[in-house]
């Protein structure tokens, strides 16, 4: 019997390890997104889908009593459900919790016909969780001012779909939130344009001190937690 309950300890002890690795390397944007999943989760068995989930950075943090389902349009990230958010979804009318859609938008023809699909598959108390680029923040501004070409911004490339279609400023993606969703809260995030180590006292600094006196310059990305308007 004693063996037994060792060998549930040593399990629990692998998968908090795990899952604290996994955490402390997942992106700020990404951390926000995972509180806001455990802040108004309902603790009952919920659906969760991640739209353009890519990567899957959700997959093994959520909370257990959620469970996740991926979507994107390229067959190589072995998605769930393999769907082109500039169509109709392949997915029935509210079926999901929780739905995330982090940084796609911006690709999407047209990001309002996006959310009116990403309404349908929601249940009507659910909640919707978006993400988009502020296109304009301090580092874009000077990159551009110094002719420095960004990796979203690469003409004649043949998947145009890696560009970003819509470059908003940050008061662009709230009216667009604000048109689209019953809004419960806005936040904003800041990530390192690179994976050097050492950004993460840069990113201290712009977080803590610069993004509270401008997020127009200071923030990386802004973040939507919604219901359906009715």
């Amino acid at each position: 019997m004693i063996g037994k309950f060792e060998n549930i300890n040593i399990i629990m002890t692998q998968y908090l390890y795990i899952t604290f690795l996994y955490f402390i390397n997942m992106k700020h944007k990404d951390k926000i997104i995972l509180r806001l999943v455990k802040r108004y989760n309902k603790n009952k068995r919920l659906m969760l889908i991640d739209l353009g989930a890519g990567g899957k950075p959700f997959q093994k943090v959520l909370p257990r009593n959620i469970n996740y389902e991926s979507s994107d349009i390229d067959p190589a990230c072995n998605p769930d459900i393999l769907c082109d958010l500039n169509k109709k979804f392949p997915i029935k009318n509210k079926v999901y919790d929780f739905v995330i859609c982090t940084e796609v938008l911006e690709h999407v023809l047209n990001p309002v016909n996006t959310i009116k699909e990403i309404k349908r598959i929601t249940k009507d108390d659910g909640f919707i969780i978006i993400s988009l680029p502020n296109e304009y923040n301090l580092y874009l501004r000077l990159k551009f001012l110094l002719g420095i070409q960004n990796n979203t911004e690469i003409p004649f490339r043949n998947n145009l779909g890696l560009n970003h279609i819509h470059k908003p400023r940050v008061k662009d993606i709230i009216k667009l939130y604000k048109s689209c969703l019953n809004i419960k809260e806005i936040l904003y995030s800041w990530d390192s344009f690179s994976d050097k180590k050492f950004n993460w006292i840069i990113d201290v600094i712009i977080r803590n001190f610069l993004m509270p006196i401008s997020k127009n310059l200071f923030s990386r990305s802004v973040i939507v937690i919604g219901n359906k308007k009715t």
